[in-house]
């Protein structure tokens, strides 16, 4: 390539602040080279071209400044010198005294050069020698790997601030097409003092956002295995899906995790798996559950998520949970649940109208008898269609369900469900009432497919449900609104009048369960979840909310009974219900600061002699670099609790100076009295390395002693 200056060639004499365009002629780039500089002179026999004070020369996206630049036309060699600065050569600023280049920047040396990135970290080299445009060799060079903001505003401070890390090699190599750094005999330093000799060193350039390379290893002791090390590997596939590989080593037992983590963005969504496998080298636990482990020399889990969005309505979402064997998370994880659950969904959603496809499969991990009778829903088809207010504002609704259950033993259940229903809100001086009537038929198609099931029940083949219900609302919003305060208050009545006409032994039970009084159901139409059962008879809700605010914040009290007139009794039940068909009082009270505390008390009343029998207190203060949430629950034996539940969560998490970070967690059971969970994290992410330590106990029912977790993490950025 050349170097051509034409109107120097053709003058030959000097120029005040003198300005020049340079072809660059090449297929690759036909943008010209810009110089500028006080003073510009050349020699139409030697071909030299010099340039003095405030010199600028500009090629794509390289940029050098000096003091003095000369050029010759004939070798296409750059000579720079006094204050040399490079910008983007590589991946940031270059300071040289001297540099010699040709005029492609494809090759040249720089002498004590120092190269500064984008976080403030520098790499010094007493002869830096750029091989190609890709590759640069460095002798004798210094890496200070630490991020620092001082030398990033200051680059003057470099080699004078005391650095934390430093690497030191006889020769290094900056790879610019994959932003890397291998060095070659290289003693690390901490505080200038030797502490470690690596012959060879590959590292990411700290400009590189993501590169396929080892990441920070961890260091783990559990109860199960003892002592471990974690050394995840990173691998960079493309720009929007990568690939980590995560092998776990347990130096006592020869344990062996292997976790393979992949990602994948898409312009629809993301998702995301994982898979996980171990040779079986566990011998025994704490758990007392555990009654027959696999044998299996490999053992595996798999999980996976992600959401798609396909348009503006439609969407998928899905989350895979599934284990090779009943025990796989118990061991490895300390994951005590009953069952695993895996759905995918597709629906369709558009304002308050949907269609929505789901399945679920469950896996059945704590009863081994019933492993087989696990059920597989596939499909679930929800849909609901609301018009647009008619001619009094009425709404007709229509909503159906169509369930299939498969089991490799045991019942199989079909049912098909319709449910119209016709709303008819109106407003009568303030007053807000709603008229709702609704009619749901359901048809059912039954089959036991094998009669070792731990249900005895035998249910006929084809069975028709009916369910009628008419239901009442009021309200009354009332506002008083001064300068400073504003006061809402709403009473609220709802009736209800339902009829069911199932007969609950002809019916099995597979959608409904038990359900409890909260204010949050409190005027709920129909309180137990489900098309198997519903709630039945005639009842009565009534209560109020309340609100305030003013300049301390936000006040709410909410409270409200239910009355049962008439009951169909049915093998499902509402929890909070005395003899007499009165409910507790349910209700809850919250404050809500402007910034720093909130605080929420919910509660139950005995209807009868006014005992706070079920009690929840959840609260946050939040102040500058200290935040406390804490939880505590208190439950007293009555009629609708057998057993006294008491327990309390309390995690304070404290910002220290010097970027130390300390959080605690203490779940507490005070009727066992024993801690289900407690555990410290202490973490300090500074500008070179990130340190984190924890350490976590976990005493569920299941163990004969707490299991104990330990967790060290040391990582130095830039390596």
């Amino acid at each position: 390539m050349n170097f051509l200056f034409a109107v120097l060639l053709i003058f030959l004499t000097q120029y005040a602040n003198a300005f020049a365009l340079v072809n660059f002629k090449t297929t690759k780039s036909q943008l010209p080279a810009v110089l500028k500089a006080n003073i510009v002179s050349g020699d139409q026999v030697t071909g030299d071209i010099n340039a003095k004070g405030n010199v600028e020369i500009s090629k794509e996206s390289n940029i050098i400044y000096a003091n003095e630049v000369t050029y010759n036309k004939n070798t296409k060699i750059i000579k720079a010198f006094g204050d040399v600065k490079i910008k983007n050569l590589e991946i940031g600023y270059v300071l040289t005294p001297r540099i010699e280049i040709k005029d492609d920047f494809s090759s040249g040396d720089f002498f004590d050069a120092r190269v500064f990135f984008a976080d403030g970290s520098y790499l010094f080299s007493k002869k830096m020698s750029r091989l190609s445009k890709e590759k640069t060799s460095l002798k004798k060079s210094i890496f200070s790997i630490c991020p620092n903001d001082e030398i990033l505003k200051d680059n003057s401070k470099a080699g004078s601030i005391f650095d934390f890390v430093t690497i030191s090699s006889t020769t290094s190599t900056i790879d610019r097409e994959n932003n890397n750094l291998s060095s070659w005999n290289s003693v690390v330093k901490l505080y200038k003092v030797p502490v470690l000799y690596i012959p060879y060193l590959k590292s990411p350039l700290p400009a590189k956002k993501r590169q396929t390379g080892l990441l920070q290893p961890s260091y783990s002791k559990n109860s199960n295995f003892g002592l471990g090390i974690r050394a995840p590997y990173f691998i960079d596939i493309a720009k929007n899906k990568d690939l980590t590989v995560t092998p776990v080593y347990y130096f006592g037992s020869n344990q062996i995790i292997l976790n393979n983590s992949w990602r994948h963005f898409t312009k629809l969504g993301a998702y995301d798996f994982n898979a996980e496998i171990s040779n079986n080298k566990i011998q025994s636990t704490l758990d007392k559950t555990v009654i027959a482990r696999s044998r299996k020399n490999i053992r595996w889990f798999f999980d996976g998520k992600g959401v798609f969005d396909f348009t503006k309505n439609t969407g998928l979402d899905f989350s895979l949970k599934t284990v090779a064997d009943r025990n796989y998370l118990r061991d490895y994880h300390f994951d005590y649940l009953a069952y695993t659950t895996s759905k995918i969904n597709v629906d369709y959603i558009n304002q308050r109208n949907y269609f929505a496809v789901k399945t679920i499969r469950f896996q059945e991990l704590e009863n081994a008898s019933k492993e087989k009778n696990s059920p597989l829903i596939l499909p679930s088809i929800n849909g609901r269609y609301e018009t647009k207010p008619l001619f009094f504002k009425e709404k007709l609704i229509l909503e159906t369900n169509l369930t299939t259950i498969t089991r490799l033993e045991g019942l199989q259940y079909r049912r098909g469900s319709l449910t119209p229903q016709f709303k008819i809100p109106f407003n009568l001086q303030g007053n807000l009432f709603e008229f709702s009537t609704k009619l749901q038929g359901d048809l059912y198609s039954l089959n036991d497919k094998d009669l070792r099931v731990s249900e005895s029940r035998i249910y006929k083949a084809n069975q028709s449900n009916l369910k009628s219900e008419i239901s009442f609302n009021w309200r009354l919003p009332i506002r008083n609104k001064s300068k400073k305060n504003t006061l809402t208050l709403e009473p609220i009545i709802n009736f209800v009048m339902s009829d069911y006409r199932a007969k609950n032994s002809l019916i099995p039970l597979e959608d409904s369960v038990d359900s409890e009084l909260t204010f949050s159901n409190l005027f709920v139409n129909d309180r137990i979840s489900g098309f198997d059962r519903n709630e039945s008879g005639r009842r009565v809700s009534y209560g109020f909310k309340s609100s305030f605010f003013n300049s301390l914040g936000e006040f709410d009290f909410t409270a409200g009974q239910a009355f049962i007139i008439k009951n169909i009794k049915q093998d499902v039940a509402i929890r909070g219900f005395a003899t007499n068909n009165k409910s507790n009082i349910v209700g809850m009270a919250s404050y809500r600061g402007k910034k720093y505390f909130s605080i929420s008390y919910s509660f139950q009343l005995d209807q009868a002699n006014y005992r706070n029998d079920v009690n929840q207190v959840v609260t946050n203060f939040n102040y500058k670099k200290f935040n406390l949430s804490a939880d505590y629950l208190l439950i007293r034996r009555s009629a609708s609790y057998s057993k006294r539940k008491e327990q309390a969560t309390i995690t304070p998490f404290i910002e220290l100076p010097n970027k130390w970070k300390i959080k605690i967690l203490t779940t507490r059971d005070f009727v066992e009295n024993r801690n289900i969970q407690r555990g410290i994290e202490v973490v300090r992410e500074g500008c070179c390395s990130d340190f984190g330590f924890s350490i976590i106990e976990k005493n569920p029912s299941n163990l004969t002693k707490p299991q104990k977790t330990f967790n060290l993490n040391l990582t130095f950025k830039n390596l």
